[in-house]
């Protein structure tokens, strides 16, 4: 039978109440008595109510990660880092998603009526005015994932894409001597994206290449859509220093593999690109070259933040920017592997 907060007490001679101040304000109670009671928890096994002991101390101990989506490498590595820290710093991570602005605002929203978190770290991936009010309204401390948005009070942690993007249209025009380069995009209001195609933007006026509106396309960061589109797109891309730069590596690998089914050579008939580093660039034949993104620091950076908040609410607004590193493989056609 599982031991009740009553039999400790009744065990350590005290009043339940003392149990209780044991357990949640230790400090208050006298070193004989805490070691009286902390002794009968250990022999008859005591476990907490959690949730009585959340009504008490006004908090949950329990923190939420909301992602846009949680399938693929790419998500599962933020929920990996996250954990792992929450885990650390003694929190219980809670999981959510939202698809897209309309859920993300219904769960802020939410979150406003109903206080059942101590915090949350959140992944926008596209941000509207309705859902830029309703977080500049949220008081719950929240950390913003892979975005800033300007004129909330929220504390931040993101990938430096434009760096990595930069670095990425650098290699293949400078090492590679890419002649012509297309951007494959995630959605077109993706921030992801949208800062991706800065760079790629910036970096052909630098280099006096010409920017044309038929090089860029915009997706949905899913192989099996890469993949029909390539095969579509393919036969008239094909060419001496051209390139396809994908925003992902899912995508990407769908470009090689059309590549493959046209019985193009890659990258000889065309070189491709990804972002990320996630297993499926290496997985991938050839390998891919692509952008590797500190995937799993940043959800523990997130939730490090966001306890430290909860610690110390009187903090200043603080932005991290995680640099991403450049990773040469075979698929540029310029660089052995890695």
């Amino acid at each position: 039978m599982t031991a009740s907060i009553s039999d400790v007490a009744l065990r350590a001679n005290v009043s339940i109440s003392t149990v209780s101040r044991t357990i949640n304000r230790p400090t208050l109670v006298n070193a004989q008595t805490r070691e009286r009671v902390e002794a009968a928890i250990s022999e008859l096994g005591y476990r907490p109510n959690a949730f009585a002991r959340g009504l008490m101390l006004r908090k949950s101990e329990m923190i939420g990660l909301v992602l846009p989506d949680m399938h693929g490498e790419f998500y599962s590595e933020i929920i990996r880092g996250a954990n792992m820290r929450a885990h650390e710093l003694g929190y219980s991570l809670v999981l959510s998603s939202a698809h897209d602005p309309l859920d993300t605002r219904a769960l802020v929203d939410g979150l406003r009526q109903r206080r059942f978190m101590d915090g949350i770290a959140i992944m926008v991936a596209e941000i509207t005015d309705h859902l830029q009010q309703a977080l500049s309204d949220l008081r719950l401390p929240i950390v913003l994932i892979d975005s800033d948005v300007q004129g909330t009070p929220h504390d931040s942690v993101i990938i430096d894409q434009r760096a990595g993007a930069t670095a990425m249209m650098r290699h293949l025009i400078d090492d590679c001597h890419a002649k012509r380069i297309f951007f494959v995009g995630g959605w077109e209001t993706n921030m992801d994206s949208i800062a991706r195609l800065k760079a790629y933007q910036e970096v052909l006026t630098d280099s006096g290449m010409p920017i044309r509106d038929e090089d860029v396309h915009h997706l949905d960061y899913d192989y099996d859509t890469a993949y029909a589109f390539a095969i579509q797109h393919l036969p008239n891309w094909k060419g001496a220093s051209h390139c396809v730069f994908a925003a992902n590596d899912e995508m990407a690998s769908g470009f090689v593999d059309a590549a493959h089914a046209l019985q193009l050579q890659v990258p000889d008939d065309i070189a491709v690109v990804g972002f990320d580093d996630t297993r499926i660039a290496r997985m991938t034949r050839p390998q891919l070259t692509t952008v590797r993104v500190p995937l799993a620091d940043m959800g523990a950076t997130a939730i490090e933040m966001l306890c430290q908040r909860l610690n110390t609410p009187t903090l200043p607004k603080r932005h991290i920017a995680l640099r991403p590193e450049l990773v040469t493989r075979q698929s540029c056609g310029c660089q052995t592997s890695q």
